[in-house]
């Protein structure tokens, strides 16, 4: 467990890893393969995919490097609120494919892409999140019996 000023500035730095990541998935989301026929919906959204391992392992590292679930769900939140205002952009400008009828016909690839990053960034954090108890709760049950090993033979 990290404390005071170390704590912190691993928070701060999972805030900064959180708004990076966040950006950097917005710009790769839009890579698709695409299955088919261009209007079939039948599409692999391979930069979303990528995106969402990046975010996961980054999750991963913040919980197993600080020992807390705080800092997954700090860089996490930020990652899905970077990538909400991102979706939720009102401007001419927009780097996500919102969902409609009339764009689900002529754009449904970048629909899925847009759809999958959003609320897989989400998803990505709770499933982080398990894992990353799981890994605490094996270290300490391990250092538990190494504690009580190491007891007996003194």
């Amino acid at each position: 467990m990290m404390q005071g000023k170390r704590r912190v500035l691993f928070a701060v730095a999972c805030f900064a890893v959180g708004v990076a990541l966040g950006v950097l998935g917005t710009l790769i989301h839009g890579n698709i393969w695409v299955l088919g026929d261009v209007g079939s919906g039948l599409v692999l959204p391979w930069g979303a995919v990528f995106a969402l391992v990046l975010v996961f392992a980054a999750l991963v590292w913040a919980g197993t490097t600080s020992g807390s679930l705080a800092e997954v769900l700090l860089l996490g939140g930020t990652v899905f609120t970077v990538v909400t205002a991102v979706y939720l952009w009102p401007g001419p400008d927009q780097l996500m494919v919102h969902y409609s009828p009339q764009v689900w016909e002529s754009l449904p690839g970048p629909v899925i892409a847009s759809v999958v990053w959003w609320l897989g960034s989400a998803a990505v954090t709770i499933l982080a999140m398990f894992a990353v108890r799981v890994v605490l709760i094996t270290d300490d049950v391990k250092r538990r019996r190494a504690q009580a090993q190491f007891a007996l033979e003194q």
